[in-house]
């Protein structure tokens, strides 16, 4: 059984890397295996949990563990194995002095994106044994383009694998009218054009699919109730639907009719204000403790 997949997002500073942090000791608390991933560059979870993590797993419980991914290694891999792509695709690769665009390529736009996605990869493919992983996300912005990457990295595959199509064509008439036939041998470009395309086919289906719960943190101000309405809007424009709005530092038990108006077909979590800093695995305890029902219309 693969595991949920659980995606903390919202405003920065709404307390995006509290709730995530308070869920994930809530669900270690019954004997699931855990995963809680920092993807916000920030790392708070550090400050949080008051213990040190990296790209390596470090166990908090037996039940739950805890990683940051550190971005600028996926940035790192992310070009490096664009590279060999792209002279094992084109072995005429020198003879057009394509190293002057591997040069270049560390400065493209949606750099820091296509390393997340890499490392979001990674990170399914080597915790299928957990139960459920949660992700901290970055602040709105980066998180948005995250999300919007492999539908849009799609819509550019697909119209590049039909423009080289017609090249292909026409290199095939041009041969046959040469030397009389057709030519066989594979067009490595094509392949993978599709390979790609099937690929983010695939991740796009990731956080569209059932096993994705997309939950929207946000605070009792207007400003925090705007910002989510616009995440929720543009989600909305890509087919992603967000489960769960979690209001936190709420000092009332009830939620305002505004926010249950526009937000009717989603599930509400209400995380009370706490006086004390909720710094350390044993302060995560505490105020679970004195606040039981938070997650009873979420699960």
């Amino acid at each position: 059984m693969k595991p949920q997949l659980l995606f903390y997002i919202g405003k920065g500073g709404v307390g995006k890397s509290t709730t995530s942090a308070i869920t994930a000791v809530h669900l270690s608390r019954h004997s699931r295996d855990i995963l809680l991933v920092s993807m916000d560059p920030a790392h708070n979870q550090r400050d949080i949990f008051q213990q040190d993590f990296s790209e390596k797993p470090r166990q908090v419980t037996d039940s739950l563990s805890v990683k940051e991914v550190d971005v600028d290694y996926w940035i790192e891999k992310y070009l490096k194995d664009t590279e060999k792509t792209i002279k094992r695709t084109y072995s005429y690769e020198s003879a057009f002095n394509l190293q002057n665009y591997f040069n270049v390529l560390q400065f493209s736009p949606g750099l820091e994106e296509y390393a997340l996605l890499l490392a979001f990869e990674n990170i399914i493919h080597t915790s299928e044994d957990k139960d459920v992983i949660i992700f901290d996300m970055a602040p709105t912005a980066l998180t948005l383009r995250f999300f919007s990457l492999p539908f849009i990295t799609l819509i550019w595959l697909e119209e590049l694998l039909k423009l080289r199509e017609k090249i292909y064509a026409k290199k095939e008439i041009i041969s046959e009218i040469k030397i009389g036939r057709k030519t066989i041998e594979q067009d490595k470009v094509k392949a993978k054009l599709a390979v790609l395309i099937e690929e983010y086919e695939h991740l796009g289906d990731r956080f569209t699919s059932g096993a994705a719960r997309i939950n929207l943190v946000m605070n009792t101000d207007k400003l925090s109730f705007s910002e989510a309405f616009r995440i929720k809007k543009k989600l909305l424009d890509i087919g992603i639907h967000i489960e769960s709005i979690l209001i936190n530092k709420s000092q009332s038990k009830t939620i305002a009719d505004e926010v249950r108006e526009e937000f009717n077909r989603q599930k509400f979590g209400l995380f009370p204000f706490s006086s004390k800093n909720i710094m350390g695995y044993q302060a995560i305890n505490e105020y679970l403790d004195e606040n039981r029902d938070i997650f009873v219309n979420l699960e």
